[in-house]
């Protein structure tokens, strides 16, 4: 593989933003949600221009593009990269689950020639905790995360996204339900 590094990069969300939210997404989250993904793209570009200074190619993946609807995939999986990284473990949700922050974090990949350090993959689990089973108005999330059902989740965010007037596929309800987190 040509770029075979990468550099994985996350934000934090707004503690105080998903705590508000009641029975789906608002249009403050969908405005949340819109400028942590600019701030990640940029970053993701910043690091991408600072590569290539040194020598080295480099490729940033859009944080949010989707360009598979029915399999909602995008280039490449952040998801992928940021577990890979040791950055968090694949929670029941399918969202990467933070230790520090648990579900409340949205990354972005920078992929490159630059040999880089490799993370180690966290061996944590979400344990006995099923707040996102419990609160997913799809019903989609199980009590394993390979049972996951990408179509429920997707039905639902489609219909937020059409009869909220919210503008993205997003719900954040299992994302505010993630207990795994520390105030710092």
């Amino acid at each position: 593989m040509r770029l075979a590094y990468a550099v994985c990069i996350g934000c934090r969300l707004s503690d105080y933003i998903i705590d508000s939210l009641v029975d789906g997404p608002s249009r403050l989250y969908a405005y949340h949600y819109r400028v942590v993904n600019r701030e990640l793209d940029a970053m993701a570009l910043r690091v991408a221009n600072a590569i290539q200074r040194m020598g080295y190619e480099a490729c940033p993946i859009p944080s949010s593009q989707v360009i598979d609807w029915d399999r909602n995939v995008g280039h490449a999986s952040h998801r992928w990269a940021a577990y890979h990284a040791g950055l968090g473990w694949y929670g029941r949700n399918n969202l990467i689950v933070s230790p520090q922050y648990g579900a409340r974090v949205r990354y972005v990949t920078v992929f490159t020639d630059m040999p880089l350090p490799t993370g180690e993959s966290l061996t944590q689990d979400c344990g006995d905790c099923r707040a996102c089973i419990e609160v997913c108005p799809a019903r989609a999330i199980s009590e394993r995360r390979e049972d996951f059902d990408l179509a429920k989740c997707l039905e639902q965010l489609r219909f937020y996204r059409n009869n909220w007037n919210i503008g993205h596929h997003i719900c954040g309800l299992c994302i505010k339900a993630c207990r795994i987190r520390k105030r710092l």
